[in-house]
């Protein structure tokens, strides 16, 4: 399959790579993966300030602060997708992943009935997406699981990797699980707070590449 990867708030595509590397490794190796990288200067994420300098080339996708500064990231996401895709899945970690599943609701949401963009979703530490007819009214407001139901994203097979200790993303991973198709969604809780499974946390690490490796199969079986 060919992934297209997105990193978390306060990163970048190098350490986005460096986190997945593992994963990358465990993974059969037909696979093949693309990173876009946010355009928003931010500081470093805080909870890599023992691994990486706070002076470099950080990003962000979006401003929580502002709905056009949402909707332009969703807009440039489309964009790109029409010009350099397909792609046949998302790795998506944290903002990253409110990001990928912003979009995907949003198309959802307008062509109802039309396959979506990609065959599957991985989203690790997932932000919760936020709500598309909202931010048309120039509001930030998270997507309501209660509300909008589990079927948006009908029939797209999902991974849903994040720690039941993580105190930043923890509930808005909660969030993007439950907004997603039950009967093709994975679940693997770990204990490694809001991070991606890595090779210090074997077990766990392969737990969330069988995850995956069922979610793409699941993507196969769809066509």
């Amino acid at each position: 399959m060919h992934f297209l990867c997105f990193h978390g708030r306060g990163t970048n595509n190098q350490i986005m790579e460096s986190q997945i590397a593992a994963l990358r490794h465990e993974l059969d190796a037909i696979h093949t993966y693309d990173f876009v990288e946010g355009t928003i200067q931010a500081p470093l994420a805080p909870e890599l300030e023992a691994f990486f300098p706070a002076k470099g080339g950080y990003f962000d996708y979006f401003s929580f602060d502002s709905a056009a500064s949402v909707e332009k990231a969703v807009d440039d996401l489309s964009t790109f997708l029409e010009t350099d895709g397909p792609y046949d899945g998302v790795i998506a970690f944290s903002l990253g992943a409110a990001l990928a599943a912003t979009y995907l609701i949003r198309e959802a949401m307008r062509h109802p009935g039309k396959p979506l963009p990609v065959k599957c979703a991985i989203f690790l530490s997932g932000g919760a997406p936020l709500d598309p007819e909202a931010l048309e009214r120039g509001e930030v407001r998270l997507l309501n699981a209660a509300v909008a139901g589990n079927q948006l994203l009908r029939g797209l097979p999902t991974a849903h990797i994040w720690g039941r200790n993580d105190d930043l993303w923890g509930d808005r991973s909660e969030t993007l699980y439950a907004l997603c198709d039950p009967g093709e969604r994975t679940m693997v809780l770990h204990d490694e707070g809001h991070a991606i499974p890595g090779a210090r946390a074997k077990e766990v690490l392969l737990q969330t590449v069988k995850a995956i490796r069922r979610t793409v199969g699941r993507a196969g079986m769809a066509g």
